[in-house]
């Protein structure tokens, strides 16, 4: 059977028109029986009450007639006489008046005792008219006879009233114990309904409490409890398929919200506390990060200042971490960085703050005495500088490193955090410029090196911008035919008031400021343009630095240079380091393979210094490889050095890859290299640098000479 069930708006619709019912069918009751006792209640009032009134006022009446009558028989004189006939003739008007007034009031109504009283009337009016039509005379007149002969009828009459009058009386009080008893019934009739309604009341008010009130209550409860944050309660009168159901499902929905919501709150709470740890705290070592060391820095200063301590902050800086963590990889890198963190904390005190500021530089905060505040930061100093040198051996391999430490002195250097960083920094970066693995307080002169350092960033700036950096020309000789192979452009800077600036001075300072790749461009630019003069048999050689190659549009970059210029791509060798192979393999290939697709040679540079050098010899197709000038230089007095050369030219004669030897300045070394199968050479024994009239002259000069010869 399909169940029907009422929803609550019709359940209220139900309840409201029942108590209404109630409440109408009780007032019509009380309205009907209070009708019917008004019913009685008028009849008491207009017919018993008035009739008898009307009766005692007739009785009245014929009691004032006979007194005129009897007046009229006794009085002398005639106008005595004639005034209670009048007298008695307005009595008898008003009884006669007081008699239709009786009969209207009951109307047809049979009245029997007004029947009596009617014939006992007439009776006695009746004799009194025979009385006064045969009165025989005024003196018969006063006789009292005539007078007394009326009293019979009279007193007939007047005892009829009486009777009527009782009977009356008699009949109102019987009409009103039926009133009585109407109203009576009335009342038992209201009471019962009364109370009928009260329990039909009683029951429609259980009904909307157990079907409306206590389900909103217990809903209400629930949601106070949720709103009080226990997301866990059960949802009351969810089974319901009325308003209240849809309320309590919707609840429940907003429950499961809520505890998404509680859930998801705890998952950001948690996420926030986590951001908060990494805020402060570097992930990969657990040491105090760069902003926390700073937020600490700042505490110390502000003891400083009220003159209870003093403090020192040493800058550590790891030297040469970079080829370790490209040519072993980041894994290994960070696993070193972790044990040089566990050394730090180990080497410093209890109270030091040992952070980490970024990649492999590290910080300690030192606070103590002002008496001793020096002496304790040197043997800090010198006990970290010992820790880091120790070989670190991570699963089978073995590194060794060393780290150069700048200190910084509070109150001495400065009283702000950016003063003393600056401070240690500078400090840092001349421990490292005077050989790595020591440390250095600062002093104010290493301030004005700085300064001079930044003075000479702005006036690199304004020279590359204005195209004062020159390419300068060195000699690439064929050693098999003594024929000018090329020319290796190299940079060259002369500024007006600071004179001429080093390559390798210069070189570093762009690549840390950023305008490396503009003085790149500048160079071959101007190269090609001036190189077109030499003819098509001499090529140019161009050295990329490490960050151009990570530029995935260097190809395309360098090629539309060569285009706009109108040189050969066929003309240029590029030359790049093993150190610039390491972060972006997969960018380096593509790179150096777009080049080779268009016919540029591609050297690689600097051979026999690095960690992977075959593993690049086998990853990349190289066309030219330069064995580094530090090896060639030494085979003039360093027999090893001389096999290690002969060794590099044998392996790159058997993958068949063109070497160039770089620092050849020696005749022996010269005819060493070429008797090993080196076929180029380049070094002072053929020329250094040299502008462009001077490269000019050189290859007009050889080409001379081997015509002669």
């Amino acid at each position: 059977m399909t169940s029907f069930r009422f929803s609550l708006q019709a359940q209220l619709a139900l309840f409201i028109g029942a108590f209404l019912a109630i409440v109408l069918g009780l007032a019509l009751l009380s309205t009907l029986s209070l009708r019917a006792v008004d019913a009685k209640t008028d009849a008491l009032a207009s017919k018993w009450i008035e009739g008898t009134r009307i009766l005692g006022e007739l009785s009245d009446r014929i009691s004032e007639f006979r007194i005129q009558e009897a007046y009229r028989g006794l009085a002398e004189a005639e106008e005595e006489r004639i005034a209670a006939e009048r007298r008695a003739a307005e009595h008898r008007i008003v009884i006669e008046e007081l008699q239709r007034d009786y009969f209207a009031l009951f109307g047809a109504e049979p009245r029997p005792d007004l029947a009596k009283f009617s014939t006992a009337l007439a009776a006695y009016l009746g004799a009194h008219d025979a009385w006064i039509a045969n009165e025989p005379d005024v003196a018969a007149i006063r006789a009292a006879r005539g007078v007394n002969a009326l009293h019979q009828p009279y007193r007939v009459a007047d005892e009829a009233v009486d009777a009527a009058i009782d009977q009356l009386k008699w009949s109102a009080r019987a009409e009103a114990d039926t009133a009585a008893r109407v109203t009576e019934g009335a009342l038992k009739t209201t009471l019962l309904a009364s109370a009928l309604a009260l329990a039909l009341a009683a029951w429609l008010l259980f009904r909307v409490k157990e079907r409306i009130t206590r389900p909103l209550a217990a809903i209400t409860a629930a949601l106070t409890e949720l709103a009080a944050g226990k997301h866990y309660v059960e949802v009351p009168e969810i089974g319901r398929d009325d308003e209240i159901g849809a309320m309590a499902k919707s609840l429940d929905v907003f429950r499961a919200n809520a505890q998404a919501l509680e859930r998801a709150h705890e998952a950001t709470r948690a996420a926030q506390e986590h951001a908060q740890i990494l805020a402060r705290q570097d992930s990969l070592t657990g040491l105090p990060n760069r902003r926390m060391l700073v937020a600490d820095l700042h505490a110390a200063i502000e003891r400083v200042e009220d003159g209870a301590t003093a403090c020192a902050l040493l800058f550590v800086d790891l030297d040469r971490f970079k080829p370790i963590n490209d040519l072993e990889g980041h894994r290994f890198g960070d696993a070193v960085l972790c044990e040089i963190a566990r050394r730090l904390r180990h080497a410093s005190r209890k109270s030091d703050v040992v952070a980490r500021m970024g990649g492999d530089e590290f910080a300690i905060l030192m606070e103590m005495t002002p008496a001793t505040h020096m002496d304790q930061a040197m043997r800090v100093a010198g006990r970290a500088l010992s820790a880091i040198a120790e070989p670190i051996e991570i699963g089978e391999r073995r590194v060794e490193l060393s780290a150069s430490i700048g200190v910084s002195l509070c109150p001495e250097n400065g009283l702000d955090v950016s003063t003393l960083l600056r401070a240690a920094d500078i400090a840092m970066y001349h421990a490292k410029r005077d050989g790595r693995g020591r440390f250095r307080f600062f002093e104010q002169s290493m301030d004005e090196d700085l300064r001079r350092r930044a003075e000479l960033e702005s006036a690199l700036k304004k020279a590359v911008a204005a195209g004062d950096i020159r390419p300068y020309y060195q000699p690439l000789v064929d050693l098999r035919d003594n024929r000018v192979y090329g020319f290796e452009v190299l940079s060259r800077w002369t500024h007006d008031k600071l004179g001429s600036i080093p390559p390798d001075v210069f070189i570093p300072l762009a690549e840390q400021i950023g305008v490396i790749a503009e003085l790149t461009w500048s160079v071959v630019r101007r190269a090609c343009r001036e190189a077109l003069q030499w003819g098509a048999q001499v090529r140019l050689s161009v050295n990329v630095s490490p960050m151009q190659l990570k530029d995935p549009l260097l190809a395309s970059r360098l090629l539309s240079t060569l285009e706009e210029e109108r040189f050969p791509p066929s003309r240029l060798d590029v030359e790049i380091t093993e150190s610039a192979l390491i972060d972006e393999v997969d960018t380096a290939r593509a790179t150096l393979a777009a080049l080779q697709a268009e016919g540029v040679r591609i050297s690689l540079d600097d051979f026999g210094a690095g960690y992977s050098s075959l593993y690049h010899l086998r990853a990349f197709h190289f066309d030219k490889v330069k064995i580094d000038r530090s090896f060639v230089l030494a085979m003039q007095h360093d027999e090893e050095a001389g096999r290690i050369v002969d060794a590099i030219l044998s392996l790159l004669k058997h993958l068949g890859v063109t070497t160039v030897a770089e620092g050849v300045e020696t005749v022996e070394v010269l005819r060493r290299l070429a008797e090993n199968g080196c076929e180029i050479g380049q070094g002072f024994y053929f020329g250094k640098a040299m502008t462009i009239g001077d490269a000019s002259k050189l290859l007009r000069r050889r080409r001379a000479d081997r015509r002669v010869a």
